[in-house]
């Protein structure tokens, strides 16, 4: 039997939604902060996760968008179509969104269909004993002797939905750090670090999203040596993006000259599949 064509109604509620009458688009977008136009990171199509530039095109203006911070509040927005970073990062895109003011914090974006948060997400004191203990000895085990503990953030969250809490740490201490950038090379003593604490069989595991250390002794330009760049690692956010239950981890990196994002599922096994990335940078 053949199949029938979609109605004229059924057609336009696929444009409401930005996507194509093909297939149920789910994009991602992450809105840095102080920014008000958020990085396409990608989209999940109903059976695989598509690259930004293959998303690009699919998004329509006038489509609406859910924004959420970490705590989960939230706002519905209208979009423009998708426009390239361009050079040097042709294949980067962002869109405009309005009505959407600036805010001090990441926010993800997906569409208003679906559910991007199927469970409550806490974020914790930084002031945490335990947790500060915690990046207190993976410093020391990484060799800092004496570090300077700067938690940024915990965040808590049922990941993958079995009743168990996860906890995402983060911790930087840089001494020439200019908002969301480290200095080319930190000095020693600086760092980064992104841990994901877990419970497994009944113990307690530390997973490593993101980790960056200066040298132990100051960079010398000098030395012919290659120039060990320092990276600042940050959750961006924690969201659903293709319907399954799970909330997959966004993450922010950024160098000097440059940044990524990128979008993984995490498994109690203690690994992070990386499914969607995008970034620019020199």
């Amino acid at each position: 039997m053949p199949r029938p064509a979609l109605s004229a109604l059924a057609l336009l509620a696929c444009v409401s939604l930005g996507v194509s009458a093909s297939a149920p688009l789910r994009p991602a977008l992450v809105l840095l902060p102080g920014e008000t136009r958020p990085i396409l990171l990608g989209a999940w199509d109903g059976g695989r996760w598509l690259s930004p530039a293959a998303t690009a095109p699919r998004l329509v203006a006038g489509a609406r968008y859910r924004v959420q911070d970490l705590p989960g509040r939230g706002t519905t927005a209208g979009g423009t179509r998708a426009s390239s970073l361009g050079v040097p990062c042709e294949d980067s895109f962002d869109l405009g969104l309005k009505p959407l003011p600036a805010s001090p914090v990441f926010r993800v974006v997906t569409s208003t269909t679906g559910n991007s948060r199927p469970r409550p997400v806490t974020v914790l004191p930084t002031s945490n004993p335990a947790y500060r203990a915690l990046v207190r000895d993976e410093l020391v085990r990484r060799g800092l002797k004496n570090p300077q503990v700067n938690l940024l953030g915990l965040t808590r969250a049922d990941l993958d939905g079995d009743g168990t809490d996860e906890v995402i740490i983060e911790a930087a201490h840089y001494a020439e750090r200019s908002g969301l950038y480290p200095p080319p090379v930190g000095q020693p003593g600086d760092y980064s670090l992104l841990l994901l604490r877990s419970v497994r069989n009944g113990k307690a595991h530390t997973t490593v999203l993101g980790a960056s250390l200066a040298p132990r002794t100051p960079y010398d330009p000098g030395s012919g040596a290659p120039m060990p760049l320092a990276s600042l690692y940050r959750l961006a956010g924690l969201a659903d993006l293709n319907g399954d239950g799970r909330m997959e981890i966004l993450t922010f990196s950024s160098y000097y000259e440059g940044f990524g994002i990128t979008g993984g599922e995490w498994t109690p096994q203690g690994e992070v599949r990386t499914r969607l990335e995008t970034g620019c940078g020199a």
